[in-house]
């Protein structure tokens, strides 16, 4: 009953891992390519080290020899991805020439098995009928994987520690300590199989059974983080502290203009519209009123909703960094995530609404075409950027 669940288990994750491979090579983000292929190229290996744990634990091997020490040397390719990923995720970093240089052990080795892997699927079967133990080779081969790939781990850990905080930074992090705990554990479980060490799985099956937590964290996170995959990004701007709040007075005139100018100076001095995650009740609270009471004060004075007040601040915001000088190499995405935009539909729809344009089209020089944006003539003040 247990390997039947166990053979399950894997089989979804096997999905899951292709299935995630996939849609990371057909998302059409260019920032984003290079790291989404370097995560495809990670899930993939793992999908094939979770494949041949599961021909072992179905007693499988016999059935198709040739699987036969085939992940043997896909090991050396972990850490390499894990880290270029992670890199090219948490900094934009694109590829270099020298960045092939982290392969070289992975071909190295594959070169040395290439006589095993060219002999025929009989002489294989009879290597795996015959040999009573784990050859030596296959110790020394782990050992230096292992060493590898805490270098490699290393690296990445201090990649994360000097990312700029944040959901995809935490995120990243718990991914890599999933892969480094499973890798861990596979290792000691191998060995004292190679000890004669009596245990209740395979440590194939263990490692398998960790990159498949690790396939399931990656499907995770790729749920909660919609924009993509990027985490280098200013923080948002703290909110101010709350001022005395008074419950359920109803604005008088006075009221009414002096609640109207603390907002503005929220919007264009603290530049609460850039922390995306704002609320009614916290702006509200703020400036000391009501839900209510701030609801209808936008709803009377710009004719909005707050999202629509909002979200003119965030389009005049990337509207003046899409145009910035020292902006220009810095991706649509990353620009929108700061200025408070956490959704690339809602970004799309209010950044045409209020110019006509896109943000593509609005970067290449389309800055004249648009209609008057919405903060600009509610307010009467452009929003620093």
């Amino acid at each position: 009953m247990t390997q039947s669940a166990l053979s399950v288990l894997l089989l979804l994750a096997m999905g899951q891992g292709v299935f995630l491979a996939l849609a990371l090579l057909a998302a059409r983000q260019a920032e984003l390519r290079g790291a989404n292929r370097l995560l495809a190229a990670l899930l993939l290996g793992s999908v094939a080290v979770i494949g041949h744990a599961w021909l072992g634990i179905n007693r499988l091997y016999a059935t198709y020899p040739h699987s036969a020490l085939a992940i043997a040397t896909i090991g050396l390719l972990s850490g390499p991805l894990l880290y270029l990923y992670l890199r090219s995720a948490l900094t934009g970093q694109r590829l270099g020439a020298r960045d092939w240089l982290h392969g070289a052990p992975f071909l190295l080795a594959t070169g040395a098995m290439l006589p095993f892997y060219l002999q025929s699927a009989a002489a294989k079967l009879a290597w795996m009928q015959h040999r009573p133990a784990l050859p030596w080779y296959v110790g020394v081969s782990v050992l230096v994987k292992t060493l590898l790939f805490i270098c490699y781990v290393v690296a990445s850990y201090r990649l994360i520690r000097d990312a700029a905080s944040g959901p995809l930074a935490a995120g990243l992090a718990r991914l890599t300590r999933i892969w480094v705990l499973g890798a861990a554990g596979s290792v000691a479980a191998f060995g004292m199989e190679f000890l004669d060490v009596e245990l209740p799985l395979s440590s194939d099956a263990l490692g398998a059974i960790a990159l498949a937590c690790f396939v399931y964290a990656t499907a995770f996170l790729a749920i909660r983080l919609p924009l993509g995959y990027r985490a280098h990004l200013p923080a948002p701007a703290p909110l101010p502290e709350p001022a005395p709040r008074y419950a359920n007075k109803r604005l008088s005139e006075p009221d009414r203009a002096s609640f109207l100018d603390a907002l503005k100076r929220c919007m264009e001095v603290d530049q609460v519209y850039r922390n995306g995650e704002l609320t009614l009740d916290e702006l509200a609270a703020l400036l000391a009123m009501t839900p209510h009471e701030l609801s209808q004060l936008i709803n009377d004075a710009c004719g909005v909703n707050l999202q629509e007040y909002l979200n003119r601040y965030r389009v005049d915001a990337l509207k003046l960094a899409l145009h910035a000088p020292d902006q220009a190499s810095v991706s649509i995405l990353d620009l929108a995530l700061a200025c408070g935009f956490n959704s690339k539909t809602t970004l799309n729809r209010a950044f045409k609404k209020q110019t006509g344009l896109t943000p593509s089209e609005f970067r290449r020089g389309g800055a004249g075409a648009g209609p008057e944006t919405g903060a600009e003539s509610s307010s009467g003040t452009t929003p620093p950027g």
